[in-house]
């Protein structure tokens, strides 16, 4: 049967878009999909800041995704070689609106949530395949989700005025400014919009917190198990791995006009299977920060550059935006690496073999020095009791990557906004492992190992299943226990959207302010339950020891 459509009017133009079915209460709701928000950054614009779109003529069709942005396929059956993901294109700058009514004059207007893709910086999209707002929509708000460059596309950067980096950020901060302008077309209320982020969606939220460019265009912000002082989340060497990027392609100069002008003309597919190989050449990475190459960096030149100095050193400053904060993660994180060919038997070969390995730059130490020589034995015996890693006690070492890729920035980020900030933060733990998409994937890429890495413990990514529609979950039917837990995390979302604080007549339980006096936090189950103290107290205060040795030296 054909879809029903309706056109609004909007700043920038009318709009067709569709009159939807919701599969989790049945009501109808409204989409308006493949809005532009950016010129198409192709040819000269390639890897430059973004340019707003601007207007257009007549009615445009907002009934279909815009394209997905260029990007690997990472998720692939063992002993299968993946390419570029097919149905992807540079021209990606587009974003979706969703509402549960038409705006009405006599109406007023309601609170926006903006989401913010996960997916390593390297992949993802705002598509409605897996970002479904069937399930947001159950709440009284605007949903927007918007796609935006990944990997070199959006992260390279020759540490020159031409191209400084961040240009992914960038396009984040532009359909930020569009939201700001339009969203009222739709209902939505440009003076309370919330972003929210999960993985590297919730590290672009702490960017975004830092980078005075985002000052103004948001009010409330969700970080989930992601923040920018992730050792994944930044990038090292910046105009070496473009010059990398180059020679890899063919290119043996170091001039940067030249490097530019090449890749600005090299086939973009190219460009993604060049990335992949760099990724795949990089053991040690897989170990240090799950093999990702172009990320966000610190902006050495440029005008008005997004990142002028390091997350951590913006932190310990208090240079960040003052609003209401929730920030947490998942039980679980580790099992991340298993995308990045990080959990095999050859992997844990490689760390056995390179013990200095677990010892992260954090630390700051010297290479080769008795002091990381000493970190390492540290962190060995903390972790794994003086064993090696293999199957045996892969818990220990999941815990390891979680504690070193996740749990420290999230506990140290937590920590820096609440001895600085004058808003509040709330603290969660996600535990509710009962519908995960990410085990589905992971299973389709370990089938023999699976069981080991996907544990009762909640996986890293688990809590997007409770508020996007996924595709992926199609075979698994919604149980009335699943629709009550998706509405309770929703209902959650929307109070904090609306009000800033967490709390509502039907959660339950009081969600507490977090505080370094009194430090409580939300455990995220298929029961809600305040705990007092920290999450994983007794890992974190090994870390906390760690960096008070080495870094007061």
């Amino acid at each position: 049967m054909e879809e029903k459509t309706v056109v609004i009017q909007t700043k920038l133009g009318q709009l067709r878009g569709l009159v939807k079915y919701s599969s989790l209460n049945g009501k109808n709701y409204y989409s308006f999909r493949g809005i532009p928000y950016g010129e198409p950054p192709l040819g000269e614009l390639r890897f430059k800041s973004p340019r707003p779109f601007g207007r257009w003529k007549g009615v445009r069709d907002a009934t279909e995704d815009g394209p997905s942005p260029k990007q690997p396929v990472l998720v692939h059956p063992p002993d299968t070689v993946p390419g570029p993901a097919l149905g992807t294109d540079e021209d990606c700058l587009y974003l979706s609106v969703f509402v549960n009514e038409l705006p009405r004059k006599s109406s007023s207007l309601k609170p926006v949530i903006v989401f913010l893709n996960e997916g390593g910086f390297l992949i993802g999209s705002g598509s409605s395949e897996n970002k479904g707002p069937d399930y947001l929509l159950h709440a009284d708000i605007v949903v927007v989700f918007f796609n935006y460059r990944c990997g070199a596309f959006g992260f390279l950067s020759l540490e020159n005025e031409e191209v400084p980096g961040n240009a992914g950020l960038k396009d984040q901060t532009l359909a930020l400014m569009w939201v700001h302008d339009n969203i009222e077309s739709f209902g939505g209320d440009p003076n309370n919009v919330t972003i929210f982020g999960l993985s590297a969606g919730g590290a672009s939220v702490l960017f975004h917190l830092l980078s005075p460019s985002s000052r103004g265009l948001f009010h409330k912000a969700v970080s989930r198990s992601g923040t920018a002082l992730d050792p994944w989340a930044l990038q090292d060497n910046s105009r070496g791995n473009a010059l990398k990027l180059a020679k890899k392609l063919g290119c043996s100069s170091e001039n940067q006009n030249e490097v530019l002008r090449f890749l600005q003309y090299t086939p973009a597919d190219d460009i993604v299977a060049a990335t992949t190989k760099i990724m795949s050449e990089d053991k040690e990475m897989v170990t240090k920060k799950v093999s990702l190459v172009f990320l966000p960096c610190v902006e050495i030149s440029g005008v008005e550059p997004f990142l002028s100095d390091t997350p951590r050193s913006l932190m310990e400053r208090g240079q960040f935006a003052q609003v209401p904060v929730i920030i947490g993660g998942c039980a679980q994180e580790g099992g991340v690496l298993a995308y990045f060919d990080g959990l095999n038997d050859e992997a844990f070969t490689r760390v056995n073999e390179n013990p200095v390995w677990i010892v992260p730059s954090s630390l700051g130490l010297k290479p080769g020095s008795a002091q990381e020589k000493e970190a390492e034995q540290d962190i060995w015996d903390f972790y794994f009791k003086g064993n090696w890693i293999s199957w045996t006690n892969i818990e220990d070492y999941l815990q390891y990557q979680a504690d070193v890729q996740f749990n420290i920035g999230i506990d140290t980020t937590r920590r820096h906004l609440l001895r600085y900030s004058t808003a509040p933060v709330y603290t969660y733990l996600f535990t509710n492992h009962t519908r995960c998409s990410v085990c589905f994937l992971l299973e389709l890429m370990h089938p023999k190992f699976f069981s080991k890495i996907c544990t009762k413990e909640t996986c890293h990514g688990a809590d997007g299943s409770f508020f996007y529609h996924n595709s992926i979950l199609h075979h698994l039917p919604l149980t009335q226990e699943n629709k009550e837990d998706i509405k309770r995390n929703v209902d959650t979302l929307a109070a904090f959207a609306s009000t800033g604080n967490p709390n509502h007549s039907d959660l339950g339980v009081e969600w507490r302010k977090d505080s370094l006096r009194n430090p409580c936090y939300m455990d995220i189950g298929t029961t809600w339950t305040l705990s007092e103290g920290t999450t994983f107290t007794d890992r974190m205060d090994f870390w906390k020891g760690l960096l008070q040795k080495y870094n007061s030296n």
